[in-house]
């Protein structure tokens, strides 16, 4: 999705940015979102995106059922409407649907190779400063 006019006066400072894409599971959402791009995401998949990296086959379908309600919570009080404050996305929160917001600042900074380790290992979202 592109960036509108009013936009670039709700865009965050590099510093902010930086504490923002600090966060595993912010990253990985942002990045779904760019691949993604050409249309809003509906909040379900986005949901099903992450439970994918963070579920074992092997658990059984409690346990998944229960990640993925803590997966969805998480996203929908904490991370999208961070994600919406800091403008990098846009978050329908009547329709669930989440649309990315260009940035080239936020393109660059997952492109780099200091910030776009591997994020399947911590999945958890778990950011102390939230």
């Amino acid at each position: 999705m592109g960036s509108s006019p009013d936009n670039d006066d709700q865009r965050c400072s590099l510093d902010e940015l930086l504490k923002l894409l600090a966060d595993t599971q912010c990253r990985q959402i942002l990045r779904y979102l760019i691949a993604n791009a050409d249309q809003p995401i509906p909040l379900e998949a986005l949901v099903e995106h992450l439970s994918t990296h963070t579920l074992d086959t092997a658990t059984s379908d409690t346990t998944q059922a229960t990640e993925r309600d803590r997966i969805l919570i998480r996203l929908h009080h904490l991370q999208l409407p961070k994600l919406a404050d800091y403008g990098v996305i846009e978050y329908n929160t009547t329709l669930q649907l989440i649309s990315y917001l260009e940035d080239p600042r936020v393109d660059a900074l997952l492109q780099s190779e200091q910030i776009s380790g591997d994020d399947k290992e911590d999945t958890t979202g778990d950011d102390p400063d939230s």
